[in-house]
């Protein structure tokens, strides 16, 4: 009974290629196998397009062929695009369409593309030249400066063969120019347009040589006299070569199969340092596109141990997308057949295994070059090649096990098999691809709106920032009137205004009432002062009364006794008064940071306009200290026509009268009725209590005067703060939450507009490279939807 290898299957292209057998349908017919009878191999119905390669199953390994018979027999173009048929060939230019949108090449789209790799000197321009047809320079090393994005398809119905050719800058700026404007040529015949086409290429690759286009830092007359010097000094100063431009090449041609092909610039190993850099990051960076699929170039006169570029795809896991292409068979030795065989048999498991197999190709030599030799004369000398030889000898017996595949010799087949692979993975991945743009369509809608409306000139900006204005003037009535947004009841959120200065006026008026009097925190309310004072208030108003004596009459009460006073008694208002001020300028502050923030998001412009605002800001605050320090110099206008003033002092005055009274009654009723103490000793008593009052009527007086006034005059004094100052200057028509206004907004200079809100040159590259990348993805998104409803309705 014959054994059958393990199979399996993947997603991904070539992950279906790993199950075995001996025999292999490449042409339609079954071909007997020397290998040994235990071994078969068996096609995998389910997978289009199979690699090269080779699976080990025991101590002998056994190897599965590429593509599907549908693929292998094709003869040419034509034929190829009629295989994808028209929906193939449009997904594939949508994708090259959506590959070629320079504003989303950041994004990790990972669109799949076929990218070409290789060390310098490899035969990648000859390559290049004969996948594409086109007449892309050879035997020169400009192509190496840059890279190449080149795409043909097939002309539309409407449409005549043509060609468009332009340069992408990398970063374009003042100090670098474009080397030249787009070429696009276009003509009923074929001929003419490829005529054309090479002239412009000539040109295209010539305006981006070094002696035109220098790179970056280098100036044209600093490139051109470094190439005048000895060839010692280039040795020891290379001059460098590699740009980040790209140079895109699309092509129009009748009964053309739809193909891409990317061309990095050779990996430099002796040069300039910022080349040697350069083009490992270059590579690098299209490597890791995980859908892209590597077309490795390896020269047969250099060994593979020796290229950088095996290295570069093993470090980003790249083995599995790669295709390896030996270049320059020619110049194999006769001894060295045999290394370069191994490789084309593609031994799984074998130390330079690829995936995706390895092809040979035979390059025109320098003297074909010159003749301008036709791709058709060169294609017949190719298989002429391959077909005599040890190339014969080699693949006579396949698919016997030392044998090779004929499939993967020629340009066609290499050519073949990129056209499938690729096809594959669009097919495959372009769902993935769809929603990933959807996705960034709605990111970009999302951040273009979180710009606002573009404010390019004076009506623009007026009308945005009087928007941001009315949103501001409701938030700050919200504040002001107490009608607050929701903060989730939290009480100390600074945009609760009004309820902050509430509180701060509560407690103001508290601590003018309960702990402002400087002198004496309580008024007398005996005759005499306390036993435990040292110095009472009545002594004290007493002392102050002999130190102001002056011209007034005898018993009278000096003339500055009671301003002096006043002004001693209520000293601690000012600073009480000053703290209370800045508390409710802190809450004033902190509301208006948090109605900016919630009303304008644009940090920039925040900025802005509170740096427009703070000269206002500040003379309000300002005005508001000036008339907090009139109210406090009129504390020494001691006048008042509150009638509470008589009030409060007559109903003082008699209740020391009472106290009088009460006192000597309580005396009276205390001693016992004699004649030693009747009638005429309690009219000494009298005489003396009346004495003793007359003596001190008039600080009494002034005492009961001045506890009176307190009582009328701090709440006047708080009132006047609360009012004039807080109300008045901090919170009304001036204050710092009513500067930013509409009447403002109008008085704004078109140069002030320009400056607070015109978008600056960053915004405005920022909103127009949105836009760009938003109609960019909504076209490729149109054109997505036409390509699937068309696949649908079959």
């Amino acid at each position: 009974m014959q054994k059958m290898a393990s199979t399996s299957s993947s997603s991904s292209i070539g992950s279906s290629d790993d199950w075995v057998g001996q025999q292999t349908i490449m042409n339609g017919s079954n071909t007997t196998s020397s290998q040994p009878d235990n071994l078969i191999v068996q096609t995998n119905p389910d997978f289009n397009f199979i690699a090269p390669n080779l699976q080990r199953t025991d101590s002998l390994g056994t190897r599965s062929k590429i593509l599907s018979r549908e693929f292998n027999n094709i003869k040419d173009e034509a034929e190829l695009g009629k295989i994808m048929g028209d929906d193939g060939e449009k997904l594939l230019a949508l994708v090259d369409d959506i590959r070629k949108i320079d504003s989303l090449r950041n994004e990790e789209l990972h669109i799949p593309q076929i990218v070409v790799i290789g060390d310098t000197s490899t035969g990648k321009s000859s390559i290049l030249q004969a996948l594409t047809r086109l007449p892309f320079p050879v035997a020169r090393d400009l192509c190496t400066r840059f890279v190449t994005e080149t795409t043909i398809r097939r002309c539309g119905s409407f449409e005549r063969p043509g060609y468009k050719i332009e340069v992408k800058m990398d970063s374009p700026s003042t100090f670098q120019v474009e080397p030249f404007s787009s070429k696009s040529f276009e003509s009923d015949k074929w001929v003419e347009v490829y005529q054309q086409l090479r002239e412009d290429i000539d040109d295209a690759f010539d305006k981006m040589s070094p002696t035109h286009l220098p790179p970056p830092g280098i100036s044209n007359n600093a490139a051109q006299a470094k190439q005048r010097i000895g060839s010692t000094d280039l040795r020891s100063h290379p001059v460098p070569k590699l740009l980040k431009h790209r140079l895109q090449i699309t092509v129009r041609k009748p009964n053309q199969a739809h193909f891409s092909i990317v061309d990095i610039p050779g990996l430099v190993s002796s040069g300039a340092a910022v080349d040697v850099r350069l083009s490992v990051e270059l590579a690098r960076q299209y490597i890791q596109n995980e859908e892209a699929i590597v077309l490795a170039v390896t020269p047969a006169n250099n060994l593979i141990v020796n290229q950088k570029w095996f290295n570069l795809v093993t470090e980003e896991h790249a083995l599995d997308r790669t295709i390896g292409v030996i270049t320059k068979t020619d110049t194999i030795q006769e001894t060295d057949h045999e290394i370069f065989f191994s490789l084309l048999r593609n031994y799984v498991g074998s130390e330079h295994y690829l995936k995706l197999g390895w092809f040979a190709v035979r390059n025109r030599s320098t003297q074909e070059i010159l003749d301008k030799e036709s791709f058709e004369e060169r294609d017949r000398k190719e298989d002429e090649f391959f077909g005599r030889g040890k190339w014969k000898d080699a693949t006579l017996k396949f698919p016997a096990w030392d044998s090779i595949d004929p499939k993967v010799l020629g340009i066609q087949c290499l050519k073949r098999a990129l056209q499938g692979y690729l096809y594959k993975r669009v097919k495959e991945n372009f769902p993935r691809l769809k929603a990933k743009m959807r996705k960034l369509e709605n990111e970009y809608s999302a951040k273009i709106q979180s710009m606002g409306d573009p404010r390019e000139n004076p009506r623009d900006q007026r009308v945005y920032l009087s928007e941001i204005q009315t949103m501001y003037e409701a938030e700050a009535e919200r504040s002001l009137n107490g009608n607050y947004r929701s903060v989730d009841d939290d009480t100390k959120h600074p945009s609760r205004l009004r309820y902050h200065v509430k509180s701060l006026n509560d407690q103001f008026e508290s601590e003018i009432r309960n702990n402002a009097l400087s002198i004496f925190n309580n008024w007398q309310s005996n005759d005499e002062d306390d036993a435990a004072d040292k110095v009472g208030i009545l002594t004290w108003i007493n002392n102050t009364w002999d130190t102001h004596r002056g011209s007034e009459p005898r018993h009278d009460a000096p003339r500055s006794l009671k301003k002096e006073l006043v002004k001693q008694q209520t000293k601690s208002w000012e600073t009480k008064t000053k703290i209370y001020i800045e508390q409710v300028e802190n809450a004033i502050k902190a509301c208006n940071d948090d109605l900016f923030m919630f009303t304008c998001k644009d940090d920039t412009l925040r900025f802005k306009i509170r740096e427009k605002l703070e000269v206002r800001e500040m003379k309000a605050f300002k005005d508001a200290k000036a008339e907090l320090e009139s109210i406090l110099r009129d504390r020494d206008y001691i006048d008042s026509w509150n009638p509470q003033l008589d009030i409060f002092t007559t109903e003082l005055q008699h209740l020391r009268m009472r106290r009088q009274v009460e006192s000597q009654l309580a005396q009276q009723e205390k001693k016992p009725a004699t004649e030693s103490n009747s009638a005429e000793a309690y009219s000494g008593e009298v005489s003396a209590r009346l004495g003793f009052y007359l003596a001190n009527k008039m600080v009494y007086e002034v005492h009961d005067w001045l506890y009176a006034y307190w009582k009328v005059s701090y709440p006047r004094f708080v009132d006047n703060v609360i009012i004039q100052v807080v109300e008045r200057h901090l919170l009304g028509p001036n204050g710092p939450l009513r500067l930013f206004h509409r009447n403002w907004i109008f008085e704004l200079e078109d140069a002030e507009l320009e400056d607070l809100v015109g978008e600056n040159k960053e915004t405005r590259a920022a909103r127009k490279d949105l836009k760009e990348r938003l109609a960019g993805l909504k076209n490729a998104l149109k054109k997505a939807d036409i390509v699937l409803r068309s696949r649908t309705n079959e």
